[in-house]
C-alpha cells in the first residue's frame, strides 16, 4: 500500500504503525494521515483524496486517519458534517483510528506480531525511506491543556503515556537493527510521565531519557517540541550531554502577555524570557552549541503591533534560529477553535505582513549562526544510502548538512547508519531551513 503524510512527526510515528500491522499494507488502495492544524492544511489532504479515490485500483479504498479522521481519540462519527466535500467518496473512503493498536477487532496478537518481527516488518515497509535512520518514537498523545488556538487536542483528547519499558523495548530494538536516533514526539512530549499535563512538576522526561541512555545503544536522543514550563533544571541537564541532540524546539506561540493570557499559556512572557536565558547559558560537554527552535502563532485576536514586537524579540533576543510558524487559523464550522470567537480579529493582510516580517528575522538569524560554524567540526548522522557524490543528514545540534556543505574526513566510509565527522562549509542558502506551517510541514 502507498502512503501518503501530512502533519506532524506524530502521523509519522503511527503511519509506521499502520505500515507494519499485520495484512494492512497489502491491502489495496492509499493510506492518508491527515492534519487539522490549519485550514490549508484540511485543504491540502482532502485535494489529495479527492483525487486518490479517482486512482484506486480495482477494490481499493483511501484509509483515512490522523487528526482529520478522529475525535476525542476516536473515529470520528461527524466526520462527513465536517468534510461534505468527502461525502461523495464515502464508498471509496475508509475511517481509521489513529493507532492500530486501538483498533477493536485488529489483529494485534497473532504470531508474527511480536516487537521484533513489526520492526522487521517496518523496516521492509520503508525500506525506500530516507528516514530509517532515525525513528520517530510517540511517547505520549492528548493534552489537558485546552489552549484556545488548538485544534489537535479535540482530536487527539486528554493526555495519556505509554510505559517507559516499551518505549525503552521499542528504541532498543530500533537500535540493535541499526538506527542511530530517535525523536520523541507527542502532542505534550514534556508531560509524559504526568498523570495530567497541567502539573508541569509531575511531568519525567529526564528519567525516561536518562533510561534510554542508560539501557539502549542509541547515538542520539531528539526531543520534540516542548512547553517552556517544562524545562525544569533536570531538563537542562539532559540538554548538556552528547546523546542529547542539540536542538531545543519549544511551543512558546507568543512573546506578549496579552496573548498569551488569551491563548490559556501557562507561563508569562517574563517566565519565558527566564527559561530562554537559561538554555542559553548551557555549556555542553562536548562543546557543541546548542540550536534553539520555536513555534509561533502570528495574528491571534487581539494581538497588536506592540504585541507581535514582543514575539520579534523574543526571536531576536535570544536567537531562535529555526522557527515553525504560522498564522492564526480560527477553523470553520464543527472544528471552530475557542479563539474563533474572540474580538479583534486580525486581518489576513495584517497576518502576511507579520508572518514575512518574522521568517524574514528568522533567516537572518540562522544564516548568521550558520555563518558561526564556518570551518567547525561535525558529526553529520547520514540519511539514506549515501554515496561519494551526494548524502544528505542532520549534525548534532540540527545543521542540514550535505555535500554542498560538508566535507568529511578522509578515508570515512560512507554507510547509511554509520556517523561521519567532517568540517562544516557556510554556503548561503544550504542550510537555510525554517518553516512556515500552512500546510503538511
Amino acid at each position: 500500500m502507498e502512503y501518503r503524510i501530512f502533519g506532524c512527526k506524530t502521523n509519522k510515528y503511527f503511519t509506521d504503525k499502520w505500515m507494519a500491522a499485520p495484512g494492512f499494507a497489502s491491502k489495496p488502495g492509499i493510506f492518508v494521515a491527515s492534519c487539522v492544524v490549519t485550514e490549508n492544511a484540511k485543504r491540502k489532504w482532502k485535494r489529495f483524496v479527492k483525487k486518490a479515490v479517482l486512482e484506486l485500483p480495482e477494490g481499493g479504498k483511501v484509509y483515512i486517519s490522523g487528526c482529520g479522521s478522529i475525535s476525542e481519540g476516536k473515529v470520528s462519527d461527524r466526520f462527513y458534517d465536517e468534510y461534505p466535500d468527502l461525502s461523495p467518496f464515502r464508498e471509496k473512503i475508509e475511517l481509521l483510528g489513529e493507532d492500530p493498536d486501538d483498533v477493536p477487532g485488529f489483529p494485534q496478537k497473532k504470531s508474527g506480531n511480536t516487537p521484533s518481527d513489526r520492526l522487521r516488518s517496518l523496516g521492509a515497509a520503508l525500506s525506500k525511506s530516507n528516514l530509517f535512520t532515525r525513528k520517530y518514537s510517540v511517547i505520549q498523545t492528548g493534552c489537558d491543556n485546552r489552549c484556545t488556538f488548538c485544534l489537535t487536542v479535540a482530536a487527539r483528547w486528554s493526555h495519556k503515556w505509554r510505559p517507559k519499558d516499551e518505549i525503552v523495548a521499542e528504541i532498543a530494538e530500533f537500535a540493535q537493527n541499526g538506527g542511530v536516533e530517535t525523536v520523541l514526539t507527542g502532542t505534550n512530549v514534556g508531560a509524559w510521565g504526568a498523570e495530567d499535563s497541567n502539573r508541569f512538576d509531575d511531568g519525567r522526561l529526564p528519567d525516561l531519557v536518562e533510561a534510554l541512555w542508560l539501557e539502549t545503544d542509541i547515538r542520539r536522543v531528539r526531543i520534540s517540541s516542548l512547553g517552556p514550563e517544562f524545562l525544569s533544571n533536570r531538563m537542562l541537564d539532559i540538554f548538556r550531554q552528547p546523546r542529547a541532540h542539540a536542538y531545543v524546539h519549544l511551543s512558546i506561540q507568543s512573546g506578549a502577555d496579552a496573548v498569551l493570557k488569551k491563548m490559556r499559556r501557562k507561563y508569562s512572557a517574563s517566565q519565558l524570557r527566564e527559561t530562554l536565558s537559561a538554555l542559553r547559558a548551557i555549556r555542553r560537554t562536548d562543546g557543541v552549541k546548542i540550536s534553539v527552535g520555536a513555534d509561533l502563532i502570528v495574528g491571534f485576536p487581539g494581538e497588536t503591533d506592540s504585541d507581535f514586537e514582543d514575539t520579534l524579540s523574543i526571536v531576536r533576543d535570544y536567537s531562535i534560529v529555526q522557527v515553525h510558524a504560522f498564522p492564526f487559523s480560527p477553523h470553520e464550522g464543527l472544528h471552530a477553535v475557542p479563539a474563533s470567537k474572540l474580538p479583534d480579529q486580525v486581518p489576513e493582510k495584517t497576518k502576511a505582513e507579520r508572518m514575512s516580517r518574522l521568517l524574514s528575522l528568522a533567516d537572518d538569524i540562522r544564516e548568521k549562526f550558520l555563518k558561526e560554524h564556518d570551518g567547525l567540526e561535525l558529526e553529520l548522522l547520514p540519511e539514506g544510502s549515501p554515496s561519494k557524490e551526494a548524502f544528505s543528514g542532520w549534525s548534532e545540534n540540527h545543521i542540514a548538512l550535505s555535500e554542498k556543505n560538508f566535507v568529511p574526513h578522509a578515508g570515512q566510509e560512507w554507510r547509511k547508519w554509520r556517523p561521519v565527522r567532517g568540517v562544516y562549509r557556510y554556503v548561503p542558502g544550504a542550510s537555510k531551513i525554517y518553516w512556515q506551517i500552512q500546510s503538511d510541514t
